[in-house]
């Protein structure tokens, strides 16, 4: 072991020196940082430290080949004096992009180094020394504190920055944005000293209230993090000085314990020991005759022999008695003690990233290097053994989440093992789909109530794609028999020559090629006729003219008018009008009480075929002169057989049915419904106005007038779900206009569900169901979604392929068909490298999934329910959400040892709650960082029991 302390590597200007008050080396090794009293940062070449021999001037360095070469290259690299006031401290980040300082000027600045190829700055007038070699900028300020800045460390991860000062106050700054995230007042003096453990779950921070803080950290999503403080260690400190400039502490690489400074035992000044978990110091390592103000691990692990497997850390320490003394973990006294290695206290000491060189900064001014030989501390250990002993605390990627419990690990394998059944099964269905196609085997006829398993859709990589890493549902694309095409003539064309021509033919379009839904399965695919069907909508009985039915709305918002002006008055500029003593209220236009809402009546549909146990229904109407003397002639057909026929003195406008029931709307807004023998199941309905749409769908029948009124009946209890609703709120009703009527978006489908609920698209890509429950319009698909969740699909198979996913196609298709929805993806992107918007990606997708599960149970679709439930519940475990997963299971299980209340549904959507909730948590079961939620709920459902196995089918 040897010291180098070369005359140059100082702060001073002529024949002054300041004092240096903070050092750091970087992670490659080969800059030294300083900040001293000169308010600069300088940038130091430990090359050129190295080259130094002892006898000054002597500066040769040993070559590859064992002989000395001169080292002519830069000493200092860089000098940058954009602070104010004595920089404190320095401190590289772990990744080597930025070097941060603090300052008694209280402002933190982040430094970047600029490629080669810039312009060197000039050196400055009258100063001496080197001119510099590298060019290093502010990539930001940090302001925040409120006096000096005496503390700065990175996260093990470089994902964000800690600062600690003399307003007792600690800052945790973004380390991508750099801004602030949180500020934690929980020191009641001077902060002077701050550490990070290396497995990235705590920070620890030492105060002149004679405490060291354990806070412990989680990160909650890509942008949120929250902070609670762990325990507060007090007990070495009582008697500590609080004469001291700082209290650096640190971490020992393998995130066992903390080394604080300025400890003490009786009179004696010590370096405290902490021990990891029960944060109790029982270790002081004694022997400065003066406070210790800096205590520094080596970031490498050592073994006392080669071969060795008994592994030691080894800690550097110094303080006001210029003295430094170096210590291991398996001898009770110091490897290593250096009497007055500099004049003035020593302020800060940098480990080299080899762990065999550390360097020490002085009052006095100067900065010192002590060279250890191979086997002074003991034999370096490869990296990956820290990475070993840091897993015990979950170090790594997965943070930090490490089982805590054999209930834990029962669950992880529970989990492991679902998903291990479940691709087995898949892999078999898949294979005995791609036999059967193999072999021409065609799709089990209806009647059987079964179906023959395709091939596996494509996916693509990242959220949304069907398979996901925690184990997420495969698709699997299910082909439902259709009628046979039926064989269609060309037409024949006659051009300007005279030439004949054959117009091409649409091939495969949509009515003859066989539907193909993607469905994520949850368990091994089975075909049966007992499963209950995805809810589907039907389509609406009319054809719609391109660009679907146009509407005219009247504005409900009215300007604000002051008393005794008129609207001309109120354009005038603010200052140029008197203040009256009243404003009149915003009353509600007097042309809203005619009408609010105008749709176009669209063209006249008189037929309607459906299927009947294989046979075809002809639901016919013939308008005569639409009076007594002309009827109109309403019938309906099987197989060209008459089987029942009726008689209307309106003309007939729209027609809708099913084998349940048949309906007519005439145009004096009536209507009339039959049963499927004919009877006249109720008596004429009477409306306000034109009938524009008219669906049905299993006993529900769904009517939309001309002034957007909308009206639903159950035709088996002859009730309805909700009074008769407008639908004015979802076509932009809040605006405002002039001229009264102004054109709002256009319906391209209006329909109803098997389970009464309405569905509204419009040309903006919006889609709107009614609560019959609130009484209110709910969204349930935006083209928001499609710009910034990871979960959109633009492929046409829309999730599930149920209610809520054929909306959304919907959606997709408006956002195509206008073009709006690229350049607003291209936004979003560009919004994305914008301060504070990193995560929206992250934050709209788990808001979609939320919207998505909402829609699906407003809509009663039980599959899509299931579905969407497990994949958020999968995407909130991978987030470490453990506050909203709890939430959701809290939901599912409802009030501890209270059976099923008005209060608590046990169902959703014909789902036991209990029972989707055992599936969701097998599902996320070995996810490590939520167990502490699910293990509990776990015990409590059962799921642990040796006799229970979850039912993986």
């Amino acid at each position: 072991m040897f010291y180098l302390k070369p005359s140059w590597l100082t702060h001073s200007e002529g024949q002054k020196h300041f004092e240096v008050y903070s050092i750091h080396v970087s992670p490659d090794g080969a800059r030294l940082a300083s900040g001293g009293l000169d308010s600069k940062v300088r940038i130091w070449s430990t090359t050129a430290i190295y080259a130094c021999a002892a006898a000054e001037g002597a500066e040769n360095v040993i070559n590859g080949n064992g002989k000395a070469q001169l080292y002519t290259g830069p000493r200092q690299l860089c000098s940058m004096s954009t602070h104010s006031g004595a920089v404190t401290v320095v401190r590289f980040s772990p990744s080597g992009r930025y070097l941060a300082s603090g300052s008694d000027d209280r402002v933190i600045l982040v430094w970047e180094r600029e490629e080669e190829g810039h312009e060197l700055p000039r050196k400055e007038f009258g100063s001496q020394g080197e001119a510099d070699s590298e060019r290093w900028i502010v990539r930001r300020r940090c302001v925040g504190h409120e006096n000096d800045v005496q503390g700065l460390e990175w996260a093990p991860d470089s994902s964000i920055l800690v600062s600690v000062g003399l307003d007792s106050g600690i800052i945790v700054w973004s380390g991508t944005t750099f801004e602030k995230i949180k500020r934690l007042d929980i020191h009641q003096s001077h902060v002077k000293g701050i550490t990070f453990d290396p497995a990235n779950k705590y920070f620890a921070t030492a105060s002149d209230d004679r405490t060291i803080k354990i806070v412990r950290y989680h990160r909650t999503s890509a942008t949120d993090m929250t902070f609670s403080l762990d325990t507060t260690v007090t007990a070495p400190f009582e008697g500590s000085p609080l004469t001291t400039y700082f209290r650096r502490c640190s971490w020992s690489p393998d995130g066992s314990h903390i080394a604080a400074a300025n400890a003490t035992n009786g009179p004696v000044a010590t370096v405290a020991i902490v021990n990891r978990g029960v944060w109790d110091s029982e270790i002081n390592l004694i022997g400065h005759e003066g406070p210790v103000e800096v205590a520094a691990f080596s970031p490498r692990m050592f073994s006392k022999a080669k071969g060795s497997k008994q592994l030691v850390t080894v800690i550097a320490c110094a303080g006001q008695d210029k003295a430094l003394s170096v210590w291991n973990t398996s001898n009770p006294r110091p490897i290593l003690v250096s009497q007055d290695i500099a004049e003035k206290a020593i302020t800060d000491l940098a480990w080299a990233p080899d762990g065999q060189k550390v360097f020490a900064s002085s009052l006095d001014g100067s900065i010192l290097v002590c060279i250890f030989e191979e086997g002074d501390l003991g034999y370096i250990i490869p990296v990956e053994e820290n990475e070993k002993q840091l897993a015990k605390y979950g170090g790594g990627r997965d943070a930090m989440h490490f089982p805590e419990s054999v209930e834990q690990l029962a669950l992880e394998e529970k989990s492991n093992k679902k998903e291990a059944d479940q691709g087995k099964s898949r892999l078999t269905d898949l294979m005995e789909g791609k036999a059967a196609a193999v072999n021409g085997t065609s799709a089990v006829a209806a009647s059987t109530g079964s179906s023959t398993v395709g091939t596996a859709s494509s996916t693509s990589a990242g959220f949304g794609a069907p398979i996901t890493s925690a184990g997420g549902a495969l698709p699997v694309a299910t082909r439902q028999p259709v009628p046979s095409p039926q064989p269609q003539a060309q037409k024949v064309m006659i051009t300007k020559e005279g030439r004949k021509r054959v117009a091409p033919m649409l091939v495969g379009g949509s009515s003859s090629a066989p539907m193909i839904s993607t469905q994520p399965v949850v368990g091994p695919v089975v075909a049966s006729s007992q499963e209950s069907p995805i809810v589907q909508y039907t389509e609406p009985s009319n054809r719609l003219p391109p660009g679907g039915i146009q509407t005219l709305v009247i504005g409900n918002k009215r300007r604000l008018q002051l008393d005794g002006q008129d609207g001309n008055d109120a354009k005038r500029h603010a200052g140029e009008i008197e203040v009256p003593e009243f404003v009149r209220p915003a009353a509600v236009s007097p042309t809203v009480t005619l009408s609010q809402v105008r749709l176009a009546t669209p063209k006249v549909k008189t037929l309607l075929s459906t299927d009947d146990r294989g046979a075809s229904l002809i639901f016919e109407v013939r308008n005569g002169a639409g009076g007594e003397k002309e009827p109109t002639r309403i019938t309906l057909q099987r197989k060209g057989q008459l089987l029942w026929s009726n008689f209307v003195p309106k003309m007939v406008l729209l027609v809708a049915g099913n084998t349940s029931f048949w309906a007519v709307a005439c145009e004096d807004a009536t209507i009339h419904i039959y049963s499927p023998t004919g009877r006249a199941l109720i008596p004429t309905i009477v409306l306000e106005s034109t009938p524009s749409f008219l669906d049905s769908a299993g006993k529900y029948l769904m009517c939309l007038t001309s002034t957007g009124i909308l009206n639903i009946w159950n035709t088996a209890t002859m009730t309805s779900p909700h009074p008769p609703v407008s639908i004015a709120p979802v076509l932009d009703a809040a605006l405002y206009s002039d001229s009264g009527l102004h054109k709002s978006p256009s319906i391209t489908k209006c329909a109803i569900t098997a389970v009464g609920s309405v569905i509204i698209t419009l040309t903006n890509g919006d889609g709107y169901t009614y609560s019959s429950r609130m009484y209110a319009w709910q969204r349930v698909s935006e083209s928001w979604w499609a710009v910034a969740s990871q979960y959109w699909d633009s492929s046409g198979m829309h999730s599930t392929g149920g209610t809520v996913g054929v909306i959304e196609r919907r959606t997709d298709e408006e956002l195509k068909r206008t073009g709006k929805g690229r350049a607003l993806q291209r936004m979003v992107k560009s919004a994305m490298m914008r301060e504070g918007y990193e995560g929206i990606e992250t934050t709209v997708s788990i808001a979609h999934l939320e919207n998505r599960i909402g829609a699906a149970i407003l809509l009663g679709s039980k599959k899509e329910v299931q579905t969407y439930m497990l994949m958020y519940a999968r995407r909130l475990a991978e987030e470490g959400l453990k506050d909203r997963i709890e939430e959701l299971f809290k939901e599912l299980f409802g009030p501890m040892g209270v059976e099923a209340t008005d209060a608590y549904e046990a169902t959703i959507c014909g789902i036991d709650k209990k029972e989707l909730l055992k599936e969701i948590i097998v599902t996320v079961g070995k996810q490590r960082e939520i167990q502490r939620v699910s293990v509990p709920y776990a015990k409590l459902l059962g799921i642990l029991d040796d006799n229970n196995v979850m039912d993986t089918d």
